[in-house]
Order: C-alpha cells, then structure tokens, then sequence
C-alpha cells in the first residue's frame, strides 16, 4: 500500500494598505499627460490608467513632480504594507485534506488531494 499523508488547511483573508502618499495635484496638471479630473473618483482613475507601476510616467515626469515622489506615486516598491483587517481574529474556515506530496500540484501547494471535507475552494 503506498503511503497517504493528511494535512489541515486554513482559509482567511487579510487587508494590507500602503502609508498614504500625499498628492500634489497642481503638479499632476502639468505632467504628459495632464490631470484634468476635480473629483476623488476622476483622481483615482488617472492615477490607476497613468501613474500606478509605471516607471515611464515616473521617467517623463519626475521633473515637474519631483523624482522622489512620482516614483513613490507608482506605488511599483510598495513594500511597507499594514495589515488593517485579518479574519483569523473571528472565523477562518479550516479542512483536511488527505492525499500525497506532489509538486506536480502548485496550485494546491504541492499536495495531490485524493479526499477533503471542505465545502468550497
């Protein structure tokens, strides 16, 4: 008989967010391309379609909004992230699987599952 092996398996989820970086949006009106929203909501989508993992806009307009701070903009090295809200401190759905060690299995962390008793995944 080969060899079967269980483990238990946890589910939460966590909230992390970055310090908060301050916007100077008279300078994002002079950048290429220019910020030409006045609403939280039309700020946010420059920011999402222009500015955030992009080292070329952070290249083009570092001059205008300084070089520090638009590549901070970028958020591309946000590495410094909070957890604000993790659900372990109240539920965590918890399982067992039973099955093999299979690397083959990157998506279930290398464990071929042969039976299991959560209810979704």
């Amino acid at each position: 008989m080969e060899k079967i092996y269980v483990r238990k398996c946890e589910r939460y989820t966590v909230w992390e967010a970055s310090e908060p970086i301050e916007v100077d949006v008279e300078k994002l009106r002079k950048c290429e391309p220019p910020y030409e929203g006045d609403s939280a909501e039309e700020l946010l989508e420059y920011i999402n379609e222009n500015v955030m993992n992009n080292y070329d806009w952070a290249d083009t307009n570092k001059e205008v909004y300084g070089n520090d701070a638009a590549y901070d903009l970028t958020f591309d090295e946000c590495y410094d992230m909070e957890v604000y809200s993790d659900t372990r401190e109240k539920y965590a759905q918890e399982w067992l699987d039973v099955g093999v060690p299979n690397e083959e299995y990157r998506k279930m962390g290398g464990f071929e599952v042969r039976a299991t008793n959560v209810d979704d995944v």
